[in-house]
């Protein structure tokens, strides 16, 4: 069945990451060829913030920073004060190395990132074995449920729809706190719109983010379009691809609110 509803003119990705040695000027010229905005890249566990760092200050119009910081870490909230210093002002978190993000030792980490003002984007769901032993049950959006319900002024954006095994816990927060977000990033992201059909569809629009988690961007924006429109989000495409994003950036202070 064709697509129905165009993509909007102006597009972010809140999902991606710069990848080993790669140039950032490359991925800005992809995102001229896919009417990409801006683009969240963050750290992993594999690529450091500082890289990060540079690439947002060779293009500060057009990409955004996201530090990885473990929580587990004795210096996690320094590594938060002095990322947040440098311009970050997304945390990104990676569960499934082997800790439950509601568990109370981690109170004061969050209560920085509130203090910070910085929004939280966790991955959730199953990690490639390249990455080493990990566990996606440590991930599952549900371990987010206390935390989210207390700092109540802080975003989180739960990746790839919440996993395979977590999507329904997004759907559970996504339609009940106000500050709960999903992004249908790939590739447990797609599977989560293919196969879940009307569960999927009751994820309310202004909380469905689009990214492209990898630099297929033009591959994925169609591929995630053709699987929304399928499920009834075609006519919120401009929230889905660009506006709900937007906002995010704007209350977290990364880009200036538009007049």
């Amino acid at each position: 069945m064709p697509r129905t509803f165009p993509l909007p003119e102006r597009i972010i990705d809140i999902h991606n990451h710069l990848g080993e040695g790669r140039d950032p000027a490359a991925l800005i010229e992809l995102m001229d060829k896919s009417n990409i905005e801006m683009t969240l890249i963050m750290g992993t566990f594999k690529q450091p913030n500082e890289d990060v760092l540079k690439a947002v200050g060779a293009h500060p119009d057009r990409l955004v920073g996201g530090a990885y910081v473990d929580p587990r870490n004795g210096d996690a909230i320094e590594q938060l004060k002095r990322h947040r210093g440098e311009g970050f002002r997304v945390v990104k978190l990676f569960p499934n190395f082997g800790y439950y993000p509601d568990d109370e030792q981690f109170r004061p980490f969050f209560d920085t990132v509130s203090e910070l003002g910085m929004a939280v984007l966790s991955h959730c769901g199953w990690l490639a074995p390249a990455a080493g032993v990990s566990a996606a049950y440590y991930s599952h959006p549900g371990r987010f449920e206390k935390v989210i319900r207390t700092y109540t002024d802080t975003v989180f954006i739960m990746a790839h729809m919440g996993g395979i095994a977590g999507f329904l816990e997004t759907v559970m927060l996504t339609t009940r706190t106000p500050n709960t977000y999903a992004d249908c990033s790939p590739g447990q992201g797609a599977w989560v719109l293919a196969a879940t059909g009307s569960i999927a569809a009751s994820v309310p629009p202004d909380r469905v983010l689009w990214g492209a988690d990898s630099w297929q961007q033009q591959q994925w924006l169609d591929h995630n379009a053709d699987a929304l429109c399928k499920l009834g989000f075609g006519p919120h495409f401009e929230k889905i691809f660009y506006s709900n994003a937007r906002g995010i950036l704007e209350r977290i202070g990364a880009v200036e609110a538009e007049k």
